[in-house]
């Protein structure tokens, strides 16, 4: 870590960033898959699923842009 500092901050960002994702993208896709696949039909998992799929990518992204922070 050389520096103020700054690299070991970024790498803690980056892993969280990397976490989430993983969370936001994978876990919670595959077990929200599993479980509306018994209980809805086709057309409205489909549904739920592109839904789910599009707020998860805006909270990706809004906390992907809250972990930026302010550049001075």
């Amino acid at each position: 870590m050389a520096g103020d500092g700054r690299w070991g901050s970024a790498f803690i960002r980056a892993a969280l960033v990397l976490v989430i994702s993983v969370v936001l993208f994978v876990v919670v896709p595959d077990r929200l898959l599993a479980y509306l696949s018994l209980h809805l039909v086709p057309l409205w998992r489909d549904l739920a699923m592109l839904a789910y799929t599009a707020a998860a990518f805006v909270v990706g992204c809004l906390i992907f842009v809250r972990l930026q922070g302010v550049r001075t």
